[in-house]
């Protein structure tokens, strides 16, 4: 799915979201030029051209227009369901890789797809804002693929929710945020989330964060019905660091993370302390968890901050 000439090597970049986060943005901006970029702009600040999302083919339906059949899609992924379509408008490609998917899409089998798309907010008639996307590249994905994709969507998701957290206790202003070490890609986008949305609980971003974890990590089935927010709980429950947590359960956390996630070469250890610290465990007691299952023989180092199972 790479760009492969000038033209699309400048587009703007894919950025990998869960649906929940895209699905309740009601904010866009265009500048003047004729060909000055769109953005949808979520609460959690990122602000949204291109998306790269992925997740389970829920419905794919045909819809006669004035200008041809135009084709509507529900992708779910742990968070919950993105909206597309695919009309005269799209490239021959896409059009054909739709009609391809809605053939395989009735016979029932699951299918899971990675989109590039982009992103858009309409409004409707009654003035209800709703978010969809017109994909670019479609690609039919394996099981693996997925939970991969769900951890790098989560450590994403995260880092908006800690740069967010972060701006929210600052004076709203570029400067303030800078000094404060927000990244500077970051800035304008909080900035206009802050005005435009006000306050925003990111408690919910935490929890559909573990859910996607859960499914990476094959807790959750992936065809488990899984768009509504899991209920409320105390926010100490989810977010309070377990540095206390029984050792036993560090390292089955652990371990799972790397079966799941290994796809033959070992899991990096970034990777391994994000997806932990989603869970609320702290990075250094992960660290220290890991060293001491490499030195039982739980886990093999095949290469410096590389680690697979035994």
């Amino acid at each position: 799915m790479q760009a492969t000439n000038s033209r699309m090597s400048r587009r703007q970049p894919a950025i990998r979201l869960l649906a929940q986060e895209f699905g309740e943005s009601s904010l866009s901006e265009k500048g003047p030029g004729e060909f000055d970029p769109a953005f949808v702009i979520t609460k959690l600040g990122a602000r949204v051209n291109r998306l790269l999302v992925a997740g389970l083919l829920e419905s794919l339906e045909p819809r006669e227009t004035s200008s041809g059949t135009m084709w509507q899609g529900q992708l779910r992924d742990a968070s919950g369901t993105h909206y597309f379509s695919v009309g005269h408008f799209d490239s021959d490609t896409v059009q054909a890789q739709v009609e391809t998917l809605a053939s395989l899409h009735e016979s029932g089998d699951p299918i899971l797809l990675m989109i590039v798309a982009k992103g858009r907010c309409y409004t409707t008639e009654e003035g209800a804002v709703y978010t969809s996307m017109r994909p670019e590249e479609i690609a039919i994905i394996d099981r693996q693929r997925y939970a991969t994709w769900l951890v790098q969507a989560s450590q994403e998701t995260m880092k908006r929710v800690a740069d967010h957290d972060a701006a929210a206790a600052l004076a709203p202003s570029r400067q303030a945020y800078a000094e404060a070490g927000i990244p500077a890609h970051s800035i304008e986008g909080l900035l206009k989330s802050r005005e435009f949305y006000g306050d925003t609980d990111t408690e919910v971003h935490r929890l559909m964060v573990m859910r996607a974890l859960d499914i990476a990590e094959g807790k959750r089935e992936v065809s488990e019905n899984s768009w509504n927010a899991p209920p409320a709980v105390p926010k100490n429950d989810t977010t309070e660091t377990k540095e206390n947590a029984p050792e036993a359960e560090i390292g089955d956390i652990l371990t799972s993370i790397i079966e799941q996630l290994d796809e033959g070469k070992g899991v990096d250890l970034e990777n391994v302390l994000s997806s932990a610290s989603a869970r609320g465990f702290d990075r250094q007691t992960s660290e220290t968890k890991l060293d001491q299952l490499v030195d039982e023989g739980m886990l093999k180092e095949p290469r410096f901050g590389w680690f697979s199972l035994s």
